[in-house]
């Protein structure tokens, strides 16, 4: 039993089932993060949550008390929008206290929460100021602002850093994690930016289709994605996912893959019952981070495989160099560092980290178990 139950919940519209039976459990202080693309249902969860959506089926429970049409005032929640909310006809200060005022909390206590809020935040100046006289930046922190002062059982996040710019999107993303883990609040964040979803959460809900695809922390999702939707949609650039076929040399599995020239190579797994697999196609799954050159390998890892492949694009972006090349018909980026010395045309010696390799069955696109 959590601090927040989301129990078998579904969620139709007329014959359309938009969320299927959606199951998370969320405890007390958890930060977890709904992320997904447009349309996979998780806005439509949060504000399940909220009360301002209905639940066709199931219980959705804070603090095990059934919230199943429980109007939104009477739920303890406190719901920071992308849009931000604030009235412009009023000061930051009152926007900060106006729900406190709609549920007859003493102007005196209303002051106090207000200078707390206001002192965390560190928006203290900007209290006797209208919301047409602040950044983005500021605005957002209002809005937050708003929600804390209520002190509620859960905060709810919608895509509240969208609208910013990408430097400020890092500000606010930090100043959201302090935030967090200074106050231990418990937070229901919805976004689409899988960099935010890895950096804030303490557990991720990774949502395809209406369907949770994955529940875990940010290390488990990264590391061991369910499925071949989570592999490439967590992680930037993208985990490559290129076809293979299992062959055993003595006595263990290894990928044979087909290099730039035709020409097969074998590449050892670390996962021993893919032996199983003998003789059949999989879906192959390596993180740009695990190729690259012998100097840059992962030093604690034991099967580092070697590899020579022709480079057909390199990419220098700062603290990495990003590589292009062919593998079994497929573009692969291998992540270098930035002095590494490769050149477009020329065959280099990758190192390849397998010990970090995952295996998909092609027809389910589900990850084979260890």
């Amino acid at each position: 039993m959590g601090f927040l139950d989301i129990d078998n919940t579904t969620k139709s519209y007329g014959s359309v089932e938009v969320l299927h039976n959606v199951d998370i459990s969320v405890e007390e202080g958890e930060f977890l993060v709904l992320v997904g693309p447009s349309g996979c249902g998780k806005s439509t969860l949060l504000n399940m949550i909220a009360g301002l959506e209905e639940i066709t089926s199931g219980e959705i429970r804070i603090k095990d008390s059934v919230m199943n049409g429980v109007h939104p005032s009477k739920r303890n929640i406190a719901m920071v929008f992308q849009s931000y909310a604030l009235y412009p006809n009023m000061t930051v200060g009152q926007n900060i206290t106006f729900g406190l005022e709609m549920h007859g909390t003493p102007k005196a206590d209303r002051e106090i929460a207000m200078r707390d809020v206001a002192k965390l935040l560190q928006i203290e100046p900007l209290l006797d100021r209208k919301p047409g006289q602040l950044s983005g930046g500021q605005r957002q922190r209002v809005a937050m602002g708003r929600a804390l002062v209520r002190n509620p059982d859960v905060f709810l996040f919608d895509e509240p850093l969208s609208n910013l710019d990408a430097k400020l999107r890092v500000d606010m993303r930090t100043e959201i994690k302090k935030l967090h883990q200074k106050l231990g609040t418990t937070i229901v964040y919805v976004t689409h930016d899988q960099i935010e979803a890895m950096t804030l959460s303490t557990r991720i809900a990774v949502m395809n289709g209406g369907y949770v695809q994955q529940l875990g922390t940010p290390q488990e999702i990264y590391d061991s994605p369910a499925n071949i939707f989570v592999a490439t949609f967590m992680g930037s650039p993208a985990m490559n996912v290129l076809p293979a076929k299992v062959r055993v040399e003595d006595g263990l599995p290894h990928a044979e893959i087909i290099l730039h020239d035709g020409s097969a190579t074998l590449l050892p797994f670390s996962q021993e019952n893919l032996a199983a697999w003998e003789g059949k196609e999989i879906l192959l799954g390596i993180r740009p981070e695990t190729i690259t050159d012998s100097d840059g390998a992962d030093r604690k890892s034991k099967n580092i495989a070697q590899m020579i492949n022709r480079i057909v694009v390199t990419e220098p972006a700062g603290s990495d160099t990003f590589v292009s090349m062919q593998l079994s018909g497929k573009d692969v980026i291998a992540r270098m560092r930035s002095d590494a010395e490769v050149r477009p045309g020329q065959d280099f010696n990758f190192a390849v980290n397998m010990e970090k390799a995952v295996a998909f069955d092609p027809q389910t696109e589900a990850r084979i178990q260890p």
